[in-house]
């Protein structure tokens, strides 16, 4: 038998072994690398990542309090040169076909909210002073969140708070679709709380969008691997998955498929939650909790219609819809006479059509939006399911999501669907790459 092929990265604390070259697992080695530490990447061609955060999904239209991605956005693009970025307001299209912007305005402390609210022509003045009134009692400390909002949906949660169903609607269903890719209905209220919280109140600059150009290929994922190829990272692409051995101390090191074995000091799962379970054994499943609860979670599919249309003089824009069918209409300009109109649903609001039902369904609907557009300037269609986009965040699930550091304790989790206090996007994948890094070189707080 012909000997093993060693590769050595000696076992010391400052070796690090990520699986995964997704974004979680590049935005990790670019960040561990340029503070000294010697990595190792693995990559396999059937590892992907999802929740938004694939080559081919377009740049998401952030969020001011999407710290991580905007920071790591700024800092590319003083690398690429990239400045077409541009600010965007929040829309809501309501059921008589009026958009009402929400905007946020520029006050200190509590007023920027109340202003912004109150300014908010989407709720009726009814549902704006009920909400308005609940949300400023917890502020004075004359109330208190109710404690079981983990076990209660935001439908219910809203309902309690006075808001109509009509409001629930035009206004919170498509809010909540949109930030958490979870229907009213089943997202937990603690979740909706959270995010809305994080969002709006805050400070003026956490509703602020900014409409991003491109891919996550080309704004984030090719520029990282270029900032890699200045380091000495060692990468390696696998033709078949890896097997990780385990010892008494934690992980004691990977075997690859032509026997090659690597070894580290800390390992880092940057892979899907299916992915991760392929390579555990499955005494792991009936040990831990941990990795138990990773078979709980619940992964829901989105489809998108995307239609190129020549028109001139559209600036970036996302319009939040009624859910019925499509939740979001986004558009961007290609060029100067071309836009090209991302139609989103979800697959329950959509299901029971076909395809070419679906793409249909998504002309009309962008023939209501903008009633002017001749029907003979689209140009062309497409339609994209994505089977891993977003977790069911229902009452109950936020347990299920892991923090970083595993019950092993080499071995850390990354990745958008970890437990960061984000819905699974780019931001949520950023965080859990920063928060590796903290674990590996001890900068937790």
């Amino acid at each position: 038998m012909a000997p093993l092929a060693i590769l050595v990265t000696a076992p010391s604390s400052q070796t690090v072994v990520i699986a995964g070259a997704g974004l979680a697992g590049l935005a990790t080695a670019c960040q561990l690398t340029q503070q000294g530490y010697q990595v190792t990447l693995l990559e396999y061609a059937d590892w992907s990542d999802g929740f938004r955060t694939t080559a081919s999904d377009p740049t998401l239209i952030t969020l001011g309090c999407h710290h991580e991605t905007n920071r790591m956005l700024q800092n590319l693009a003083q690398e690429t040169g990239s400045c077409s970025d541009q600010t965007i307001p929040l829309e809501f299209r309501l059921p008589t076909g009026q958009t009402v912007p929400y905007q946020s305005v520029r006050l200190p402390g509590a007023f920027q909210w109340m202003m912004s609210f109150f300014s908010f022509q989407g709720l009726s003045w009814q549902d704006r002073w009920r909400l308005f009134s609940h949300v400023e009692q917890i502020w004075e400390q004359a109330e208190t969140l109710p404690a079981d909002l983990e076990n209660r949906t935001a439908d219910e949660w809203l309902t309690t708070t006075g808001q109509s169903a009509e409001a629930r609607d035009r206004i919170w269903a498509p809010l909540a679709q949109w930030l958490t890719d979870n229907a009213l209905t089943r997202l937990s209220a603690a979740s909706f709380v959270h995010i809305l919280s994080t969002v709006f109140l805050s400070d003026a600059s956490g509703a602020r969008l900014t409409y991003r150009s491109g891919t996550i290929d080309q704004r984030l994922l090719t520029p990282l691997k270029e900032t890699l190829r200045r380091y000495p990272v060692r990468s390696i692409s696998l033709a078949q998955p890896p097997h990780i051995r385990f010892g008494q101390d934690g992980v004691q090191d990977i075997r690859l498929h032509d026997g090659t074995i690597v070894q580290a000091g800390w390992y880092i799962s940057a892979l899907s939650c299916q992915h991760l379970l392929r390579l555990l054994p499955e005494r792991f499943l009936t040990r831990y909790a941990y990795f138990a609860h990773l078979t709980e979670l619940q992964i829901l599919g989105e489809i998108a219609v995307q239609l190129t249309a020549r028109t001139t003089n559209q600036l970036p824009r996302l319009l939040l819809l009624d859910g019925k069918p499509f939740h979001h209409l986004t558009s961007a300009p290609i060029g100067s006479h071309e836009v090209v109109f991302r139609l989103t649903g979800s697959e329950t609001s959509l299901m029971g059509l076909g395809e070419e039902q679906i793409v249909k369904a998504a002309q009309a609907e962008l023939y209501t939006i903008f009633p002017n557009m001749p029907q003979g300037d689209i140009t062309s269609r497409q339609l994209a399911r994505e089977n891993h986009a977003a977790l069911l965040l229902a009452p109950g699930a936020a347990r299920l999501r892991p923090l970083q550091q595993s019950p092993i304790q080499n071995l850390l989790v990354g990745g958008a669907w970890t437990d960061t206090g984000w819905p699974p996007n780019v931001e949520s994948a950023l965080v859990s790459a920063h928060r590796c890094v903290d674990l590996v070189t001890g900068h937790t707080s």
